[in-house]
Formats: C-alpha cells, structure tokens, sequence
C-alpha cells in the first residue's frame, strides 16, 4: 500500500500562528524548530499509519505528538489524512 498523503488544515495553521503570537521574539527560531519536529514525525507516522491514532468521535481520531493532540480524518478512498485541528498541552478542548 502506497503511503497516504498528509494535508493539515487552516485551524492547524491557526494554531501554530496562535502559539508563536504568544512567545518572545527571540524565542521564534526555537519554537518553528520545535514545531517542524513535531509536524515531521505526525506526517511520518500518519503517512504510514494513517488509521494508528486512537478513535475519538465517529471518524475522528486523535495523535498525540510530545503533549500536543492532533485531531485528523482519514480518507481511505482518497488515501488522504486530513489534519483538522492541533490542541496545545493544558488546553480544555473536550
């Protein structure tokens, strides 16, 4: 089987604005560093794994990636992973 693609999201992208919006500017480079990390191993283990995650709600199922929950729709027909939403550690969000 062909590995599945990977596409995150606009609240995904949101967030990580959200996030960097709240760090001091010296801190930036650090953060993206942290972020690309994280985001490489969820398209790496999603592109392999794209049902691996745990069930969550109907189709919905969740990742997480050192604290942060990753919310995603696999799209088998499409062999497509869609990366809905990324929760920061400590958020209420259930």
């Amino acid at each position: 089987m062909k590995n599945a693609t990977v596409i995150f999201g606009p609240a995904v992208d949101a967030a990580i604005t959200h996030l960097i919006d709240y760090v001091d500017p010296s801190d930036i480079p650090t953060v993206i560093t942290f972020l690309e990390r994280i985001q490489t191993r969820l398209v790496k283990t999603l592109a392999t794994f794209p049902e691996g995650g745990s069930r969550f709600q109907g189709n919905l199922r969740m990742m997480v990636v050192e604290n942060y929950t990753f919310l995603y729709k696999y799209h088998a027909a499409a062999n497509e992973v869609h990366v809905l939403e990324m929760i920061a550690p400590g958020q209420d969000w259930r």
